[in-house]
This record gives C-alpha cells, sequence and structure tokens, in this order.
C-alpha cells in the first residue's frame, strides 16, 4: 500500500514538473525567440532545479517537441469524433472542436507556428488528416483515386493553411466563423 501511495505521489510529482517546464518554455517564448532561451532560463522560470528538468528531458528542442505533439494528438483526437465517411459529409462538427481547441488559445498557438515552422507543422497537421480521412468508403470505393486524393489534398491543404491565417490574423473570418464557412466550402468541392 505504502509503495503505491509513493508511485501515486511521484507520478503526481512528474506530471506537475512537467507542466511547470512546459509553462516556464511558454512563457520564455513570449518574451523572446526560442533560440536564445537556455535551459538554465528555464529552469528559473519554472522555479525547479537542473536535475528535475534533465529528469524529463535533454534539451529545450525536446520539451518544444513534446508540445508540439501534444498538440498533433489534440487534432487527431478532434477528427477521431466521427468516422471518415461522415466527417467528409459534414465536417463542421470537427472543425468546431479544431477551432475550440486552438481558442484555448490563439497566441500560444500562433508563437508554436512560429517556433515549429508552419511548413512542417501543417504538413504533419496535413499528414493525420489525409491519412484518417483516407479510410473513408467513398476514398477507398472512388472510381478515380487519384483525382478523389487530390481534392482530399486540396481541402486538407486548404483548410491547414486557412486556420494559419485565422491564428495570425491574416484572415478576415474569425475563428468561431471558420468551421461554418469551411464546411460550405468543402461541400462544394466534395459535390463537384
Amino acid at each position: 500500500m505504502e509503495e503505491q501511495k509513493r508511485r501515486k505521489a511521484e507520478y503526481r510529482s512528474s506530471i506537475r514538473s512537467k507542466l511547470l517546464i512546459r509553462n516556464a518554455l511558454v512563457s520564455l517564448m513570449r518574451e523572446k525567440p526560442f533560440e536564445k532561451i537556455t535551459v538554465t532560463d528555464i529552469v528559473k522560470r519554472a522555479d525547479i532545479n537542473r536535475g528535475t528538468f534533465y529528469a524529463h528531458y535533454k534539451d529545450s528542442r525536446q520539451v518544444l517537441d513534446k508540445i508540439r505533439d501534444d498538440a498533433l494528438e489534440e487534432i487527431s483526437k478532434a477528427l477521431r469524433t466521427a468516422p471518415p465517411d461522415i466527417i467528409i459529409e459534414n465536417p463542421e462538427p470537427v472543425l468546431t472542436a479544431v477551432s475550440a481547441f486552438i481558442g484555448k488559445d490563439r497566441s500560444y498557438y500562433r508563437m508554436l507556428m512560429s517556433v515549429i515552422g508552419v511548413g512542417g507543422l501543417l504538413k504533419e497537421i496535413r499528414g493525420i488528416i489525409t491519412e484518417y480521412l483516407g479510410q473513408a468508403e467513398c476514398v477507398r470505393n472512388a472510381e478515380d483515386r487519384a483525382t478523389t486524393a487530390c481534392r482530399l489534398d486540396f481541402i486538407i491543404a486548404g483548410i491547414s493553411v486557412f486556420y494559419y491565417d485565422v491564428v495570425t490574423g491574416a484572415s478576415p473570418i474569425s475563428l468561431e466563423a471558420a468551421p461554418s464557412f469551411l464546411s460550405g466550402i468543402i461541400k462544394t468541392i466534395v459535390r463537384n
């Protein structure tokens, strides 16, 4: 019983330390370029010792990679809320979930895209979406798979860049209006 309590306490401590490190890095990235952030900066901001940092991460890039992976996992979860065929027929609920996810901290995702690199992040997002929607019956059974794949890639690339524009303020469409707006475009492309 004591061993179980000790493990739970260690687990909570580990979760807490990782959260402190993540929040410290995010806070620092709002103040200066990622390349200029050191492990010393992170541990000072997180108010932890270096050993705690190195128990979880080897460097600040690994922390950033973990943050990116967590964001990609959230997008992947949003996709899995419905079967691929339903998403293609009615993408608005999934796009609403994505907008809500981004809306939790828009400035954070804008910053994350700028630090990680928009091209790489969008490519990863496109890969996740393409793989999932590629399982749809309408895609697998399409007479002209090449055309269907091109349409799907066009839609996914457009959605990815559109959300980037919304997050950076380059789009006149708001984050809240994005799901409805994009759904209308997607339905037009899919119908043709």
